[in-house]
């Protein structure tokens, strides 16, 4: 299989037909507040009515954005008006705090658990994509043009080009398929004018950090910048003994 960086170039229609779906594509938002009308609902006299809203930007990042509330709005501690959230920070709307992961279990069915807790070896597997995409897309993320030749890449790589352009947008939807593509599943995001330079830079180290670790929910150790290569050949986790290779 070819490096990920060795096949920045995507064929034009792809490209065409990736960029028809960015600009169809609607984030998931959830509203929060005491008002019945709130996707997440939260019993607290001091939140707001219509207090907050998170904008699922992949399936663990969102951005958070205070709705000119009361008492505010809090990321670790410190009073934000927006800011970009992973299940590792705490969130409090004026009095009432969760975890990213608990507030989003108000509005969303909890996951099933893990019948073998220590085989990860398909979890693992999907990390190689994870770290040779890190820095095409850091270094992309700048210029919208080069993030859907990337996409174009990271779907070819998947699915293949004729099925892409063969079945549709009904068939076959795009976003879709890169929301199971490591971290392809941030270029919706990163391609938008949601967000900042900044913070899609910001985004986008926090979704690394996110994936890029012991796949082990118990342990989530992170690999920094270890290659995956290196990793692999470790077989097990040092620190949990969860199988990575068998």
């Amino acid at each position: 299989m070819q490096h990920f960086s060795s096949l920045l170039k995507g064929p034009k229609t792809l490209s065409e037909a990736l960029e028809k779906a960015l600009s169809e594509h609607k984030p998931t938002q959830y509203q929060v507040g005491r008002a019945v009308e709130n996707n997440i609902l939260l019993d607290d006299k001091t939140v707001g009515r219509y207090h907050g809203r998170l904008t699922q930007l992949t399936p663990t990042s969102f951005l958070l954005e205070d709705l000119d509330s009361k008492h505010g709005t809090w990321v670790n501690g410190t009073r934000v008006a927006r800011k970009i959230v992973t299940p590792d920070d705490r969130i409090r709307f004026a009095e009432t705090e969760y975890s990213l992961t608990g507030l989003l279990t108000l509005a969303q069915p909890q996951r099933q658990t893990k019948q073998n807790p220590l085989d990860f070896t398909a979890e693992f597997s999907t990390l190689k994509i994870v770290y040779e995409q890190y820095p095409v897309l850091r270094k992309n993320c700048q210029n919208r043009d080069k993030l859907i030749r990337t996409a174009s890449v990271v779907l070819s790589s998947i699915v293949g080009v004729s099925a892409i352009l063969t079945s549709g947008p009904v068939g076959l939807p795009l976003l879709q398929v890169l929301s199971g593509a490591g971290l392809g599943v941030l270029i919706p995001a990163l391609s938008s004018t949601l967000l900042s330079t900044d913070e899609k830079i910001e985004l986008l180290d926090k979704e690394y950090r996110s994936q890029y670790r012991c796949p082990n929910p118990d342990c989530q150790d992170p690999f920094g910048n270890r290659e995956w290569a290196q990793l692999a050949r470790q077989k097990t986790c040092p620190r949990c003994k969860a199988v990575w290779v068998n």
